[in-house]
């Protein structure tokens, strides 16, 4: 199973690991659940006195792993519960899964809220609330290190509130910073599905512009929501465009919700009964407020994709595809876009994908789907001329640079 065997303590973390999947097996879930949690910090624990890189990946991935399986038997557990106590009446939204008791319990919990501020407590859960973000770990390429922070910050938590207390308490903010299209939303959603948590995904630019003269009220409704329907996720895209540094051009409308969102995040901190984790993604984490630097205490950095991780990216694009590509001319393309963002890819992916419908010409009104071919290296040669890398060397160094001064980073 490990394969650092001259490592130290490894064998102990190997026996605790083959009892958890022993118990997992024999369906003995609550046992496996507290043996893999101990088995987990045991390789936190390891994890950080590695010095190989090789086995420090390797490590993570078998964590990963682990936490992913425990938080899944964690809620078999919850359901199986929940099933027995139905017959007592319980009541329906026990045995539904996040989304559907989101949807229903929830409808009278809010009702009162919805009555007072309807129009703000409506735009929140209308066009705000995200039911079913639905992004698995798994969904993502690459991106380790941010993955094994948001684990260790935000879900391994979850696993064990027992032992997240005081000092170890979760935090409350975070931040994700780096390039346009790197999956710093993705991230957030997927940690939103792992800890069954409520999602409310909102654009900090909609606050002041669609929202313009409502935005303070806007942000309280958005708060008072994410109580109501607690654990919950609040997601504010583009926080820089609402939380920048303090200038004396700044208008009193900016000011008052910049104000309204650093009084209820002070109070989603403070209160041990909120379970809210408020999440930002910006691309300019220089301009911002130190006031929300400071709140926001993890601040992770995402940067653009390395080697395995575009190589990763171009696999699952393609995967539904039908492509007549060696591993040789698919290495070739991925050393040829170095700097390339995830949203680039993508790019470069859809524009190869439609090289051999171009070369159709007129006969893309006859020919028939199983008859064009498949997407080649030539397809991709044209493509990385037409798409070219969105995000400059300047902002890259720029990104670097702030990450080195106010970033966290994995052990």
């Amino acid at each position: 199973m490990f394969l650092w065997r001259s490592r130290p303590r490894v064998d102990a973390i190997q026996q605790v690991m083959e009892a958890a999947v022993a118990a997992d097996k024999a369906e003995k879930y609550q046992e496996a659940v507290d043996l893999y949690a101990s088995g987990i910090e045991q390789m936190m624990t390891q994890l950080s006195q590695l010095s190989d890189d090789e086995a420090k990946t390797q490590f993570r991935n078998k964590i990963n792993e682990y936490m992913l399986r425990a938080e899944y038997l964690k809620n078999q557990i919850a359901e199986q519960h929940a099933l027995k106590q139905t017959p007592k009446s319980v009541g329906l939204d026990s045995v539904l899964g996040p989304a559907e008791r989101t949807l229903n319990s929830q409808q009278t919990k809010r009702a009162k809220y919805v009555k007072e501020h309807a129009a703000h407590a409506h735009a929140i859960l209308d066009e705000v609330l995200d039911h079913s973000p639905g992004v698995q770990w798994s969904d993502i390429a690459g991106l380790s290190v941010a993955k094994q922070i948001l684990q260790e910050a935000v879900i391994l938590p979850t696993l064990r509130p027992d032992l997240f207390t005081g000092l170890r308490a979760p935090p409350r903010g975070v931040l994700l910073f780096g390039p346009p299209g790197t999956g710093k939303t993705l991230l957030a959603k997927a940690v939103a599905t792992e800890a069954n948590a409520t999602f409310f995904n909102i654009s900090a630019s909609s606050l002041t512009s669609k929202w313009v003269g409502e935005g303070e009220k806007l942000v309280r409704a958005l708060f008072e929501m994410a109580r109501e329907l607690q654990p919950s996720v609040v997601f504010m895209d583009e926080i820089d465009a609402l939380l920048a540094a303090r200038s004396t051009s700044e208008n009193d409308a900016s000011r008052r919700i910049k104000n309204q969102f650093f009084t209820e995040l002070d109070g989603a901190a403070s209160s041990q009964e909120d379970r809210i984790l408020v999440m930002g993604a910006t691309n300019l984490p220089q301009e911002l407020d130190e006031a929300i630097i400071r709140r926001l205490e993890k601040r992770i950095y995402v940067p653009l994709p390395d080697a395995s991780s575009r190589e990763g990216l171009f696999r699952h694009l393609l995967g539904s595809q039908k492509f007549s590509l060696s591993s040789n001319e698919i290495n070739r393309i991925v050393k040829s876009t170095e700097g390339y963002s995830g949203s680039d890819l993508k790019a470069v992916c859809k524009d190869a994908a439609l090289g051999p419908i171009r070369e159709l010409g007129a006969k893309v009104a006859s020919v028939k789907a199983e008859d064009v071919r498949g997407i080649n290296a030539s397809d991709f040669q044209v493509a990385l001329k037409r798409v070219r890398p969105s995000v400059s060397a300047t902002t890259i160094e720029a990104l670097v640079a702030w990450n080195e001064q106010y970033g966290v980073s994995a052990v």
